[in-house]
């Protein structure tokens, strides 16, 4: 099973990041046959990682939520709000998360690898490069179309098709949402669905935020 561990953001943010997201998609590049340049990620799919755990065998999972109850239980609701925007390796299209939560969404996030690995879960400890919520990844063949157009000898290569995101990332560079508050940590499996190949996630632990929560 593939799992990670996820805080979701409220319906009225997840509504508000979607309007904005019709401008973004009014930047995007096509390719002259009208094929896409970008995926964009489903909105069902939307969630903030807070730690990445990988393939954990399904016996795992009572231990591996055991032990990210009380690490939940000693957090507190955080505020946060979805908020300007960037690219990972001009493969990924984010949207970054602020508020006053933002500093305790890290630790939290490093408290949730450590109770995770104490539990024998092998966790992804590679540096988050920062909180954030994927809204788009460049669509397979996009960078290959720049290089080819590179060794035909283009003297300026179509640089749209070389890095496609960078329209839609500079749409939403100013973008703020409105603030809600993480109350719960899901504990959540990811599988490729159906034929299409398209992600599905399942909540299989839901795990209140705070004392209050005991």
């Amino acid at each position: 099973m593939r799992l990670f561990a996820a805080l979701y953001p409220s319906a009225a943010a997840l509504d508000h990041l979607a309007l904005a997201l019709a401008d973004a998609h009014a930047q995007e590049a096509r390719r002259p046959d009208g094929a896409p340049l970008v995926r964009w990620t489903s909105p069902e799919l939307w969630h903030l990682t807070v730690s990445f755990f990988g393939d954990v065998p399904e016996g795992a999972v009572p231990d591996l939520a055991a032990a990210l109850e009380p690490v939940a239980h000693e957090a507190v609701p955080l505020d946060l709000r979805l908020r300007g925007a960037g690219v990972f390796d001009r493969r990924v299209l984010w949207v970054g998360v602020g508020g006053d939560g933002a500093d305790a969404l890290r630790a939290l996030s490093a408290a949730v690898a450590e109770a995770a690995g104490d539990a024998g879960v092998r966790v992804d400890r590679r540096p988050r490069q920062r909180a954030h919520l994927t809204v788009a990844r460049a669509a397979a063949g996009a960078r290959q179309a720049n290089r080819r157009a590179r060794g035909r000898g283009a003297t300026r290569p179509d640089r749209t098709a070389g890095d496609p995101l960078a329209a839609p990332a500079a749409a939403l560079a100013v973008y703020a949402g409105p603030g809600w508050t993480t109350d719960a940590l899901h504990l959540v499996e990811s599988d490729l669905g159906d034929a299409s190949g398209h992600p599905v996630h399942r909540t299989l632990r839901t795990l209140p935020l705070g004392p209050a929560a005991r």
